[in-house]
């Protein structure tokens, strides 16, 4: 082994100990007093660091120095410079010092790490349990099963976005809404000795595709809601009616089109609703140039839209 590969494994195995004796000696000029030779220990500290927790302790005493000199934002500063290269498990004595500098050391430590499950006194817990709204394009083919989440939750009890791992779900189609149904949601945020905590947590979603419905019913209700004068209300139904998942045969979707048509109409959306008209009658008269015996309800209203088109024309 050469002489300059000596040298540097010396300095490999000497550098720690006389690093950590450096955060002792500013320690120690801290609590005396002498913020010069503070000073000029961190100095050499942190340009002399070989490993990334050598930085960490040297930014970690920068920002008890800046504290007790009464420069409250630089020691904010120096904090948050040594948690961005790693978030040390705790650092003792700083009560000691100052109880200004160890809240502070605190409140910066707990807005960046994260806490597992098993480090917090109380775990995050949902304030509204989840909503979770079943993908539309699933619905025809009525997927179901189970996801498996793992997010982050700030101390605010918000999830953070960068956090959100989607492990586990049937079906790719479910990734987007789960997403947006934790982004949605709100946390009590864990608490670690009374205090709120970034945590970490896993959860698992059941995943049920919402019962079928009967497509007469949501357009009978529609007409209901459209003699209230809720269009909007008519028009959800509408859609659902109209939903290939709820099997609705030829002569109910033209009964839904034809009152999805009166709809858009009552919203003054007259190309839609001339449009909606247009499908619905063409769908009529195919029904009935086969010989189908629509219903009663169903002639009359294709009856009036005939007369709501014409008058138009």
């Amino acid at each position: 082994m050469s002489r300059r590969l000596l040298v540097t494994a010396a300095l490999a195995v000497i550098a720690p100990s006389y690093l950590r004796a450096q955060a002792s000696t500013a320690r120690d000029y801290i609590v005396a007093g002498d913020y010069a030779k503070a000073d000029g220990v961190l100095t050499e500290a942190l340009a002399s660091a070989v490993y990334v927790m050598d930085s960490v302790n040297a930014l970690v005493w920068r920002g008890v120095l800046e504290y007790q000199r009464g420069n409250r934002s630089l020691a904010q500063l120096s904090f948050r410079r040594a948690f961005k290269l790693h978030v040390p498990s705790d650092v003792t004595g700083l009560e000691t010092i100052s109880p200004g500098v160890a809240r502070l050391f605190d409140s910066e430590y707990r807005a960046v790490r994260i806490f597992p499950p098993r480090e917090v006194d109380v775990p995050a817990r949902w304030r509204v349990p989840p909503v979770f709204v079943y993908p539309a394009v699933l619905k025809p083919r009525r997927i179901s099963g189970y996801a498996l989440v793992h997010i982050v939750v700030d101390t605010l009890g918000n999830v953070e976005q960068k956090s959100i791992e989607i492990l586990d779900t049937p079906d790719s189609a479910f990734v987007g809404p789960l997403r947006e149904t934790l982004l949605a949601s709100r946390f009590e945020p864990a608490q670690s000795k009374g205090r709120p905590v970034k945590s970490s947590l896993s959860y698992q979603f059941n995943l049920t595709p919402p019962p079928l419905q009967d497509p007469v019913r949501l357009v009978d209700r529609a007409r209901e809601q459209l003699r209230r004068h809720r269009a909007d209300s008519a028009l959800a139904l509408l859609a659902d009616a109209l939903d290939s998942a709820n099997h609705a045969s030829p002569a109910i979707r033209v009964y839904a089109q034809l009152v999805q048509g009166m709809a858009w109409r009552a919203k003054g959306r007259d190309s839609l609703a001339t449009a909606t008209f247009s499908a619905a009658l063409a769908g009529y008269h195919e029904l009935t140039d086969h010989g189908v015996d629509l219903a009663p309800v169903l002639r009359s209203l294709a009856d009036t839209v005939r007369l709501l088109t014409a008058r138009r024309e």
